[in-house]
């Protein structure tokens, strides 16, 4: 009896370190889990807790908060890593760095594509059900969420997800790489293998509607960055908006003709006192130091972050041209806000405290970089500062209006970063249009850069004269983020209409920046989006703020209104 027991115990031990352990939760029986042991500082009192802690009746779903506050951990890790990886990194950590994050994505998607999630997050839903007085409206969002995230991931590879975590910083450094070289060789190879990885993932994501009809994989990718986006509805908005700029563009051209050029504005300007400029412009912002922080990089900028640790990163100044550090600095700092006003006291590391994709992400930082930050009383605030910053006292093309009509001074470039508010628009809708023909396999890698070189003379009259003018200027398609593009101008769409509402409730918006007071501006985008975290899903959000449903009527009022009011 003794050598049997033993026996079974040395087996079982033996299938602990064979078999994943989640596989035989269901194979052996299981002691009564303990309860949580809080974490310092918070008090044992169950209603003085976060929500993420507090108790709940149903136990799966306190199981399921507990697993995905450490899938959110492990996310910030990756974020604090990658953003070291743009910045302080020494040049030998590349190879092990990229080891490092490749694996922490791994784990985290195995911890969120395991079955006992989704046996936790069916149990949840029909405790629901039958429960409904237990469930108040953030934790049926946040049980949704968790549910999103796992459809999300369930049917990828850990294999899959690890190489594309892998190429996506090896990206970076190969896209740094081909800039400088405009070795366009170099880049197809790369871009290939990507391409070929992204349509793997998206096979993979595919679903399936009421009629058995699979959707598009260009549409399984967008997901991940603007969950419940359907192509359709993005098509017909595009079409609307492009139908009505087509007939904007020319007459805006036309007025401008009949004014005089702005005045050239002529460096040197000190990359230190850029750094200072855009800092300080940050601060008046309303960006917390204490939780993040402003950055350079010789990479292109990226976006993201925690609310506890935000380190935005633009790219290295250049010395010839302050305003288009300034522009990515505003731009950054529209992301960085709305990550540090996420709900993170109550719901830091669960779903519901999370952004609701890039869409909303990018509608706040157009909203503080082409709609706040190109009026002309934000000029008004800033041509005094940069005059004395720059020593620049009484130079006419510092002024107030000049600084005003060079931001606003409407002409198709060959740059995206550096376009106008008006042609930003034909650069992204180009860009969704030709990534979605490299994922469906209607354009070729090799053909890329003769389509985007004929693309873009369409509606700039100019080709580019080299590859990093071109089809290798952005890092989007190095880093696999194939969806991506249509978020820049939903996103200018939506920030045109969420700043329609601000200005129903904020009486005198332009005063207030005119003085530098953001305050009660950023006070309103707390209350109203940042705060709610993934309560609303996006479409609910913005009827919930503005009394409809996105379009695309707001941006083009606000653009008749800025370059055509003189007319």
């Amino acid at each position: 009896m003794t050598f049997s027991l033993k026996f079974l115990t040395s087996f079982k031990n033996w299938l602990l370190g064979l078999f994943n352990k989640s596989w035989l939760l269901s194979a052996f029986p299981q002691k009564k889990k303990t309860q949580l042991k809080l974490p310092a500082p918070y008090p044992e009192t169950d209603e003085n807790l976060p929500k993420q802690y507090q108790n709940h009746p149903c136990p799966n779903y306190m199981d399921l908060k507990m697993r995905f506050r450490d899938v959110g951990r492990m996310n910030a890790i990756i974020e604090a890593l990658g953003r070291d990886f743009l910045t302080a990194m020494p040049e030998g950590a590349y190879k092990s760095r990229l080891g490092q994050i490749s694996f922490l994505a791994r784990r985290m998607h195995e911890d969120l594509a395991a079955q006992d999630v989704a046996s936790l997050i069916e149990r949840a839903h029909t405790h629901e059900r039958k429960c409904p007085s237990d469930w108040d409206e953030w934790d049926s969002a946040n049980l949704h969420e968790m549910e999103v995230m796992y459809r999300h991931h369930c049917k990828v590879s850990p294999d899959l997800m690890e190489k594309r975590a892998h190429l996506s910083y090896e990206g970076r450094r190969r896209h740094r790489d081909v800039l400088k070289t405009n070795d366009w060789n170099a880049a197809q190879g790369f871009l290939q293998e990507m391409i070929d990885l992204q349509r793997t993932i998206a096979e993979s994501k595919c679903l399936r509607d009421n009629n058995h009809k699979t959707e598009a994989p260009y549409q399984a990718l967008m997901r991940e960055y603007m969950p419940g986006a359907r192509l359709e509805e993005i098509d017909k908005l595009f079409g609307d908006f492009k139908e009505k700029l087509d007939h904007l563009l020319p007459r805006v051209l036309e007025q401008q003709k009949q004014q005089a050029e702005p005045i050239e504005i002529e460096g040197p300007f000190p990359a230190d006192l850029q750094l200072n400029l855009n800092k300080s412009l940050l601060k008046v912002l309303g960006f917390d130091f204490n939780r993040g922080g402003l950055y350079e990089t010789g990479h292109n900028p990226v976006e993201g972050g925690t609310p506890d640790d935000t380190r935005l990163v633009i790219k290295t100044s250049n010395t010839a041209n302050f305003l288009n550090s300034l522009k990515s600095a505003l731009h950054e700092g529209g992301h960085g806000l709305y990550i540090q006003g996420l709900p993170r006291d109550q719901w830091r590391y669960q779903p519901v405290g999370q952004d609701l994709g890039a869409a909303v992400q990018e509608s706040q930082a157009l909203l503080i970089d082409m709609i706040i930050g190109r009026m002309p009383e934000f000029f008004n605030y800033l041509s005094p500062r940069v005059e004395g910053l720059f020593q620049r006292l009484g130079d006419e093309a510092f002024s107030a209006q000049n600084l005003y009509n060079t931001k606003t001074r409407v002409q198709a470039g060959l740059l995206r970063r550096e376009a106008d508010e008006i042609t930003y628009f034909y650069h992204v809708n180009m860009r969704q249009s030709l990534e979605r023909d490299l994922i469906a396999g209607r354009l070729a890698v090799k053909d890329l850069p003769d389509a985007w070189n004929a693309e873009v003379k369409k509606f700039t009259g100019k080709e580019p004269t080299n590859y990093a003018e071109g089809c290798l200027q952005d890092v989007h398609w190095f880093v696999g983020k194939f969806g991506y593009f249509p978020s820049y101008s939903l996103g200018h769409m939506m920030a045109a209409q969420i700043f329609k509402a601000m200005k129903r409730d904020i009486q005198n918006i332009p005063e207030l920046i005119q003085a530098g007071n953001f305050k009660p501006v950023l006070d309103w985008l707390g209350t109203n989006i940042h705060s709610k975290g993934r309560m609303f899903r996006t479409q609910a959000l913005l009827e919930d703020v503005t009394g409809s449903r996105l379009s695309a009527t707001p941006l083009i009022n606000h653009l008749e209104d800025r370059y055509l009011a003189a007319a």
